[in-house]
């Protein structure tokens, strides 16, 4: 029997990982013809076709497929873990390291992290994955990703969460706002005013819930899944919304006023999302340690506490 290699299974996990030969020839920076051919050496050694071609529609695993990519990617894990412990007893990181991030949380971490490990860690081959709070966690769970970066109201069975920074979902209004000086603003006095809200889940049904639970339904003319967006026509005075997110000015440069809501319980830390029972690696302990940096550093900028 012939033996495996560990090129092939690199190639094969970017196979399922891509959906198509050509992708993952382009992601490993080889030839089509190479990826391919092994492909079809994997196969023949494990006995059994592990993807059905779909001409012009990419390919699809098949069961025994899906089991040999979940391997793969523990082997390919395995051998880069060496490289990394060795690294880490001459006190450097180096190695592969893929962390998901929730798609609203990426314009805050995504660079942070970037700038962390080029300058302290250079030799971290860094990727990130972007995506709902759900997929993102799928992929920690798959082996694809060491670490989730998400909302703690997002997290799955499957994850422990680490808390990161504590945070709280607050009123987002223009200056100009007829709220703006409300003493002891609530939800209450808000639901009287147009408000476009983060069409996200879960937080788009907990912020409903929120107002439900006082008895008032809010007026919500406008719904977008871009906090840009959001914070855009909140800066032009359109409406009002609930975000977790604080700057100090909208992306077109028109300020924007946070509001804490008197009497509600809104509290929703940023965590990181880890496999159940698993011990961090050095490398996921350092995207915490880089990840609260940042936040501590935002905080004191926008002269905030730990909220």
């Amino acid at each position: 029997m012939a033996d495996i290699t560990l090129r092939q299974l690199e190639y094969f996990v970017s196979i399922a990982d891509s959906g198509s030969v050509t992708a993952a020839a382009a992601a490993c920076r080889v030839t089509q013809a190479a990826v391919s051919t092994a492909l079809a050496q994997l196969e023949r050694t494990v006995g059994t076709r592990l993807v059905i071609r779909h001409p012009g529609h990419g390919i699809a695993l098949t069961t025994e497929g899906v089991a040999v990519a979940a391997h793969a990617r523990s082997v390919i894990d395995g051998v880069g873990r060496v490289s990394s412990i060795v690294s880490e007893t001459r006190g450097r990181l180096s190695g592969r390291l893929s962390i998901g991030v929730y798609r609203t949380l990426s314009p805050h971490t995504i660079p942070a992290l970037i700038e962390w490990f080029g300058t302290r860690h250079p030799d971290v081959d860094l990727r990130f994955i972007e995506g709902s709070g759900s997929h993102v966690q799928e992929e920690v769970m798959a082996g694809r990703a060491q670490v989730a970066i998400i909302y703690r109201a997002q997290l799955s069975s499957g994850c422990a969460a680490t808390v990161l920074r504590r945070s709280r979902r607050t009123a987002v209004m223009s200056p100009d706002h007829p709220l703006a000086n409300h003493p002891d603003l609530n939800l209450r006095a808000l639901a009287e005013h147009p408000a476009i809200l983060l069409d996200e889940e879960p937080a788009l049904n907990r912020t409903l819930a929120a107002f439900a639970a006082e008895g008032v339904e809010p007026l919500v003319p406008w719904r977008s899944s871009s906090v840009e967006a959001i914070h855009n026509v909140v800066g032009r005075g359109s409406a009002y919304s609930i975000l977790m997110q604080t700057r100090s000015h909208s992306p077109e440069g028109r300020p924007l006023l946070f509001r804490e809501l008197a009497g509600h319980d809104l509290d929703n830390p940023v965590a990181a999302a880890l496999p159940r029972g698993l011990t961090p690696t050095a490398l996921m302990a350092e995207v915490l340690t880089a990840v609260r940096e940042h936040w501590a550093a935002t905080d004191q900028a926008l002269g905030r506490g730990d909220v």
